[in-house]
């Protein structure tokens, strides 16, 4: 009998063992069994059994083509499917060791029996009880997943949970969490170090989307999505777009409890940074800007860096190290994009740019513009009147600038097509070609609302333009006006005289001088996007172009996309006068 208690100690005998009652064969000896002996069996049992319902869990997630599907039905059982992934069968291995030590106990019991076969039962119970409450909790996590369906990264706070002031309890968990650990570090260090998302089973929390963020693509790369009460009238613009930047994600619901919010937002925006930095369109079109620019995004220390958040896994989770390691690797990718943004990108004169096309900074192209395209424009707007413009304007340059300026080919005027825009001034906009990877920066919202201030900024000096049009014509006349007709022409002209000269001076060039001394000032990545999204921000609010909005006000640092703090659909009272 005490070899057949052994016996179901170790390994399940029976296909159906359940319950208490599968043991009965046991007391089919009820003339040699003590009342008392039959409660200590029971008692064994109980230990037995959840011992097999926790190894016949791990032997289903191990090895599932040798268990059927009744097996484990009959130990664990539940209605939810059988969790899959890595992060779970981890955390079946970790399991598994922390059963050893109750296998190792089986053993030294046998050993122990065959040495002295009159220790009785109690000998037994007394060895095995100190696995009862350690059983419980191995259960309890098993139950936890199967019914919460806890798969992935989940996992890892959950067993955080576990650790607590019992040592056999908090070694256990302490095991199990290291042997999945191995799994989120190697998530971690193929995202943050390569950029690389392999997550088949989806159990990281940084997803894939497999697609490209309409964030960072233009109208006529958004042909495929509806919604856009504004159509182009161009067939394709000729300006070369950047290329797309892929969509991640983060999946709060997959997020450990033990990590922050803000920690979170940090680790996908370094993996996005580094999947931009691997995919220079340069390099596969360019062998020389290739050798020229040849990428090493963490200055020779990407092993070191692998190896720093390699080490995390073999510790049970401190936060402050965890965060240490990830502002480091932050500090290195964002001073290196840094770099990229003003040396390769040319960060200040696509600035310089900015300032002379969309704020009208070049105000003798458009003085002259204005005046030849005038004619153009009173025809009703089409493809063909599109071309002209752009002609007028390329020429128009050339002969101001000739040969030795050329920024102004990088440019291309558009109309667009809009009932409530009877203006046919209102409906121009200007494309700018910019160069990788400053599409990051400059992306499609960007450039639409710098395009409103150009547009604002454009029929401004068309007004002022018409008003010292009408004073010639009203000078050259020898006839005699009503005073009220040249007085309101004057006040007029002081109006937009003076209005023109507190946008470019007091608030554009202004906001520009503070943009320029705050890049330079910068040393990392997130500031750029900071002073970028400041400047579009005040820039439009002072120009009255939109009114500000504090709901979309520079709050979090760590996102690759921030959209300006304006309202974009609410003009403001001055802007919509013109």
């Amino acid at each position: 009998m005490i070899h057949e208690c052994l016996f179901n100690l170790w390994d399940n005998l029976s296909d159906d063992i359940s319950d208490e009652n599968n043991w009965a064969y046991l007391f089919e000896l009820n003339d040699f069994l003590h009342p008392g002996e039959k409660k200590l069996l029971l008692m064994i049992a109980a230990i037995a059994i959840d011992f097999h319902k926790i190894n016949g869990f791990v032997q289903k997630v191990l090895n599932p083509a040798l268990t059927s599907n009744d097996d484990c039905g009959t130990l664990v059982r539940c209605t939810s499917p059988q969790p899959r992934g890595m992060y779970i069968t981890a955390f079946c291995n970790g399991i598994d060791k922390v059963l050893q030590d109750y296998r190792d106990e089986i053993v030294n019991l046998e050993n122990t029996l065959l040495q002295n076969p009159q220790l009785p039962l109690l000998f037994i119970l007394s060895s095995v009880e100190r696995y009862r409450k350690l059983f419980e909790v191995l259960l309890s996590m098993i139950n936890l997943i199967q019914k919460s369906n806890i798969r992935g990264c989940l996992l890892i706070g959950r067993m955080h949970n576990y650790i607590c002031g019992v040592d056999q309890i908090a070694k256990a968990a302490d095991v199990i969490i290291q042997s999945i650990n191995p799994m989120f570090c190697r998530h971690l260090c193929n995202w943050i170090i390569y950029g690389d998302l392999v997550d088949t089973y989806e159990e990281f929390f940084i997803v894939d989307e497999k697609t490209s963020d309409e964030n960072f693509l233009y109208p006529e790369q958004l042909a495929d999505y509806a919604g856009s009460n504004t159509s182009l009238l161009h067939k394709k613009s000729k300006m070369h777009r950047p290329p797309p930047v892929r969509k991640f994600i983060i999946n709060w619901k997959m997020v450990p409890v033990f990590i922050d919010t803000d920690t979170v937002e940090t680790i996908l925006f370094m993996g996005r940074i580094v999947w931009i930095m691997r995919n220079d369109p340069k390099k596969s079109t360019n062998e020389t800007y290739e050798i020229k620019h040849k990428r090493d995004i963490w200055e020779g220390k990407d092993y070191e860096y692998y190896r720093r958040i390699q080490s995390l896994e073999k510790k049970t989770f401190d936060a402050i190290e965890f965060k240490m390691i990830m502002e480091e690797c932050r500090v290195t990718l964002t001073k290196y994009l840094w770099t990229v943004m003003l040396v390769e990108g040319n960060l200040i004169d696509h600035l310089h740019l900015i300032r002379d096309f969309y704020a009208l900074g070049r105000g003798e192209l458009f003085q002259q513009f204005i005046t030849v395209a005038e004619d153009h424009l009173k025809a009703e707007t089409s493809g063909l009147a599109t071309h002209s413009l752009n002609f007028i304007f390329l020429e128009t340059a050339r002969k101001i600038y000739g040969e030795n300026d050329k920024t102004y080919t990088r440019f291309e005027l558009l109309s667009i097509a809009d009932d409530l825009k009877s203006n046919q001034w209102s409906r121009l906009q200007l494309n700018f070609e910019i160069d990788w990877p400053l599409h990051i920066v400059f992306h499609p919202k960007a450039m639409e609302l710098y395009n409103k201030l150009f547009c604002f900024l454009l029929r401004l000096r068309k007004t002022q333009i018409d008003l010292h049009r009408l004073w010639a014509e009203h000078a050259s006349r020898k006839i005699k006006m009503d005073r009220r007709v040249w007085t309101l022409r004057q006040n007029l002209m002081f109006l937009v005289n003076n209005l023109q000269y507190y946008l470019q001076v007091d608030v554009i060039e202004a906001q520009f001088s503070v943009l320029l001394k705050a890049v330079e000032n910068a040393n990392e990545f997130e500031d750029i996007i900071k002073v970028h999204h400041e400047f579009i921000s005040n820039l439009l609010a002072k120009t009255f172009v939109l009114k500000p909005d504090e709901e979309h006000t520079y709050k979090h640092k760590h996102r690759l996309y921030q959209e300006p703090a304006v309202q974009c659909d609410e003009p403001s009272k001055v802007s919509r006068k013109y």
